[in-house]
């Protein structure tokens, strides 16, 4: 087994939507029954991808939010909790608001938004959550007095890369954001990033880096494959994350999380 720690991204990598392939499923219970550490590490909430990893059996450590919580699944502990500084969040959701699109904050385990809209309700669907409706957000951020996981602007592509390019030349260092989709931009504190995700659990399970693989598709990826770790780009992820990545590997119809499970740790 040349990598004893597979961290994998969800959507458009291990599965889509709520569903996981029957033989990529397979391939990563026997990765794990042979010893193997296996992570999910995902944009989603927590409450979205645990309904589907335990809807599959799988006991696996689940990264969401891209880093800001970890979670154990084989013993229901929560192992790490983090995110934006409140007043910092509350400051950049007023600021998101002014570009009139749709924004979202997760606060605690809640997505809570002000409107209803097309976006919402899709982004919904897809991710199998329903959200809750407040008159302010900012508001219920500095009630709440939390770190907040993950901000959310949902929009048209166009407008997605324009929100993108124009706040991470913004806020600099203060904040990562990049995006999970098309019609989707997130927002995260750089300290709770993928690649952050992957260090701390790395150093958890006593695995070098050189015995870790990660695998992801969209941008919001770039931190989880460019590590110090052997980073993999699925064959029909976004140009930025290919270039960036130490390999490419089939595209997602091919099953790519099966693949390399079998080409480096079940051969």
């Amino acid at each position: 087994m040349k990598y004893k720690l597979f961290v994998t991204d969800y959507d458009g990598t291990l599965g889509n939507r709520s569903v996981i392939d029957g033989e990529t499923l397979a391939a990563v219970k026997e990765y794990i029954a042979r010893g193997g550490k296996f992570a999910v590490c995902t944009g989603r909430m927590f409450c979205s991808i645990r309904d589907i990893l335990t809807g599959y059996g799988l006991k696996c450590l689940v990264i969401s939010y891209q880093g800001a919580m970890i979670d154990d699944l084989s013993t229901g502990e929560r192992l790490y909790s983090g995110g934006i500084d409140y007043k910092f969040a509350a400051e950049v959701t007023r600021t998101l608001k002014s570009e009139n699109v749709d924004v979202a904050v997760d606060i605690g385990e809640t997505r809570v938004y002000e409107k209803r809209s097309e976006f919402i309700e899709v982004y919904e669907k897809v991710v199998g959550i329903h959200g809750k409706q407040v008159k302010d957000m900012a508001e219920e951020i500095l009630k709440d007095k939390k770190p907040v996981p993950k901000i959310t602007v949902l929009a048209r592509p166009e407008r997605v890369k324009e929100i993108t390019a124009k706040y991470s030349a913004v806020y600099g260092d203060r904040l990562l954001v990049n995006s999970g989709a098309d019609a989707l931009a997130e927002f995260v504190n750089p300290d709770c990033c993928k690649g952050k995700a992957v260090e701390w659990a790395a150093k958890r399970y006593g695995i070098p880096y050189s015995e870790t693989i990660a695998v992801g598709d969209s941008t919001n990826d770039l931190q989880l494959v460019t590590g110090e770790w052997h980073g993999v780009a699925v064959g029909d992820a976004k140009a930025e994350l290919k270039a960036a990545a130490d390999e490419i590997t089939v595209p997602f119809k091919d099953k790519p999380v099966k693949y390399l499970l079998e080409k480096y740790c079940l051969n």
